[in-house]
């Protein structure tokens, strides 16, 4: 059974080749995240870890930023922009100034 937190060492020795090709880092856990089981952020983190203490690294020549096509950022914009509000049913009212008001994602709790 494979630990979730952990990566045992054949995982870092391939995590360590992956990064002396020099490409970016950010680029090698966007590609190569799924293949270890983890998320992009945590892949991320580890491999800034193991970086540090990798020597060989080539130099990169490929592209250094990936940029995003119109239709990927459109579609980006529109889940950020779904993300941030809800709809409240209508007749909603209360009467009083909140002092703390706490939201989920199908539900919300004021407090007064």
């Amino acid at each position: 059974m494979k630990n979730s937190f952990f990566y045992n060492t054949a995982d870092v020795l391939k995590m360590k080749e992956l990064i002396r090709t020099g490409q970016p880092l950010l680029q090698i856990a966007r590609n190569e995240h799924a293949n270890f089981g983890a998320s992009q952020q945590g892949f991320y983190l580890k491999l800034t870890q193991l970086a540090k203490s990798t020597s060989k690294i080539r130099e990169w020549y490929g592209p250094k930023k990936l940029r995003r096509t119109k239709e990927e950022l459109l579609k980006a914009r529109k889940q950020e922009e779904s993300a941030k509000g809800f709809v409240v049913p209508q007749g909603t009212t209360f009467e009083g100034t909140p002092k703390r008001v706490e939201i989920f994602a199908d539900h919300f709790r004021i407090y007064f």
